[in-house]
């Protein structure tokens, strides 16, 4: 079963006040530990990131940006264009903005995938996390659908489809490794 990493490394980080992508934890970017996480379970990954940041990823990474018609309209359009470019059976979503995820946990979550449904996502008890999940490779029509009606939510579409959520303790025990950086300050 070929399995896709989706790396979300476009968003304008208005909050952040940079690219999150080029932000350090210790000596590594934040692209470089997702990458790493993703990497441990994927057989290729893809980071999608805008046009102006592409030239500052190392040469030998896959990049992309998303495809005209979906450009600027949020996560849903970087999974979308990954589905595109890279056909799989299931793809593993992770936004560089959530850097204590390694491959531990991603092992973890491939484990838990609910083979039956279209999404296969984590929660914390206080939230659902969207973005670290796994999408089946059979719903790329519907995802395009979706953006060019504009229902941008990811919470929306995935209420539209069969969407497992999995518990973090069943991954790892402490939820702040789920966390998602939203401010400089670590």
């Amino acid at each position: 079963m070929k399995t896709v990493g989706i790396l979300l490394a476009g968003g304008l980080s208005r909050r952040f006040g940079s690219p999150k992508a080029f932000a350090k934890i210790g000596d590594d970017y934040f692209y470089e530990k997702v990458h790493q996480a993703l990497s441990a379970v994927c057989d290729e990954v893809v980071i999608v990131t805008r046009k102006e940041l592409v030239q500052l990823f190392p040469p030998e990474l896959e990049v992309a940006t998303d495809h005209v018609a979906v450009s600027g309209k949020g996560p849903l359009a970087g999974i979308s264009t990954a589905m595109k470019l890279k056909r799989a059976d299931r793809y593993m979503v992770l936004p560089c903005d959530m850097p204590f995820i390694g491959p531990a946990e991603t092992r973890e979550l491939l484990k838990l995938v609910n083979s039956k449904a279209q999404v296969t996502a984590v929660k914390t008890e206080d939230e659902k996390i969207p973005l670290f999940s796994i999408w089946a490779g059979n719903f790329s029509e519907e995802l395009e659908q979706a953006i060019g009606d504009e229902k941008l939510s990811v919470f929306d579409f995935l209420n539209s489809l069969e969407t497992t959520w999995i518990d973090h303790w069943l991954i790892h025990p402490n939820k702040d490794k789920f966390r998602n950086i939203n401010r400089n300050s670590l």
